[in-house]
């Protein structure tokens, strides 16, 4: 209970501060006060909402749900109403940052003596009741959602139930390493670490996830394993989708998961944009108007995208996943290299129009982007660093398929291919 209870005395000094009306009226019901939480839960997501804090808004109409369904049912759907991509209530798109969490009073900082909770649950109301008669600009702008707003009010409503709230404290793990990806997330508060364990053991940091971040995002493209651990590091509410929920949701409504996938998917290229030898020469228009010439293409498992002896008819770029380059030497398959995310393919087939050289299968479910000749031809004098590159790696890899013909023993290039 101590955990708890600085809420109602943050909330009766700042009863603007609609995320602790929202904390404040989830400790309502907790002490017991069912009637109370639901009146101020509703509340809070209606001011949550007006404010632009979506994703929180969300989480009070959630909560809401155990108190009184019908009426959460109602909330989602004005809050769906609101945040849909027909509103006009919408700011333009625009990749904006979620509000801050609200600061802790040290007055009010937990202490180890007790506290009876009838005294807690009347402070708790007599702080909702005066944070409800807080008056809120109703039609003012909200901030555009990046993924939840290109949805209509219809998908985002049958979207909603399938995001599961899930709290975390400091130290859980969200997402292990290595674990299979079966599920989105969706941070609504907190703080989060990414970290990677590298092959030695070393534990290296990547990054820190903020309020709206949305990772796990590879389970909807593929079903490969985590390639990183995400760590909460102050208390966080996640919202969390399975995949297979979303699999039955697109059944009926495929539009929800082509929006979901789409956002992934760009959310990749951007990644790969910044990190890829080959768009880092141009600027991030020019780098745009490439990628739109590329198509995904999904393999299975030991699917061959390549294979030794015939023609490439595209220009591949691994986008996730992994893929195996091999090639038959004196009657035996000689691996020659294992290519990641941003590593290319297939440029000396598409630039030389020769046969491959090599066969190229996927190691695991993988996805790839494929610029095919005829896109190239029709485009490459608009990307002339890009033609050098892709020449320079094709000459590179020619002599180094020239050593290894000529010589019994080669040191190969993790980057050796075709």
């Amino acid at each position: 209970m101590t955990a708890t209870r600085a809420w109602p005395a943050l909330l009766d000094a700042s009863p603007t501060d609609s995320h602790i009306y929202y904390r404040t009226a989830l400790l309502l019901g907790r002490l017991g006060d069912r009637d109370g939480a639901a009146r101020h839960l509703d509340r809070a997501a209606h001011r949550l909402a007006s404010e632009g804090q979506l994703l929180l808004a969300l989480a009070s109409a959630r909560e809401l749900a155990s108190y009184s369904p019908e009426q959460a049912d109602h909330r989602i759907q004005a809050i769906a109403a609101i945040y849909g991509r027909e509103s006009d209530r919408l700011e333009a798109r625009r990749e904006s940052l979620p509000p801050p969490l609200p600061a802790r009073d040290p007055e009010h900082e937990d202490r180890p003596e007790e506290i009876d909770p009838r005294v807690l649950r009347e402070a708790a109301l007599d702080a909702c009741e005066k944070a409800a008669r807080i008056e809120i600009d109703v039609e003012r702008k909200v901030v555009f959602h990046p993924l939840l707003c290109e949805l209509s009010a219809e998908e985002l409503v049958s979207l909603v139930p399938l995001m599961q709230p899930c709290l975390f404290v400091p130290g859980d793990v969200v997402i292990e390493q290595g674990t299979e990806g079966t599920a989105i997330f969706i941070l609504v508060y907190g703080t989060l670490k990414v970290t990677r364990q590298q092959t030695g053991g070393e534990s290296v940091a990547l990054a820190t996830l903020n309020p709206g971040s949305f990772f796990g995002e590879m389970a909807l493209l593929t079903e490969s394993p985590r390639s990183a651990q995400v760590t909460c590091e102050t208390e966080s509410l996640v919202f969390r989708i399975q995949r297979t929920d979303l699999e039955q949701l697109a059944s009926h409504n495929e539009q929800v998961a082509t929006v979901l996938a789409n956002y992934s998917r760009r959310r990749l290229l951007r990644n790969l944009m910044g990190t890829s030898v080959l768009f880092q020469p141009l600027d991030p228009a020019r780098r745009e108007s490439l990628v739109e010439l590329f198509e995904s293409v999904v393999l299975e498992p030991g699917e061959m995208v390549v294979q030794e002896g015939q023609q490439s008819r595209r220009l591949y770029v691994v986008l996730t996943g992994a893929v195996e380059v091999s090639k038959r030497e004196a009657g035996e398959v000689l691996r020659l290299a294992e290519l990641g995310p941003g590593q290319l393919f297939g440029e000396i087939s598409l630039i030389k129009d020769r046969e491959a050289t090599a066969t190229v299968r996927a190691l695991g479910k993988t996805v790839l982007l494929g610029l095919s000749r005829r896109a190239f031809n029709a485009h490459v004098s608009e990307f002339p660093e890009v033609l050098a590159h892709v020449y320079q790696v094709a000459l590179d890899r020619e002599e180094i398929n020239f050593q290894l013909q000529s010589s019994d023993s080669v040191d190969v290039e993790e980057d050796l291919l075709i």
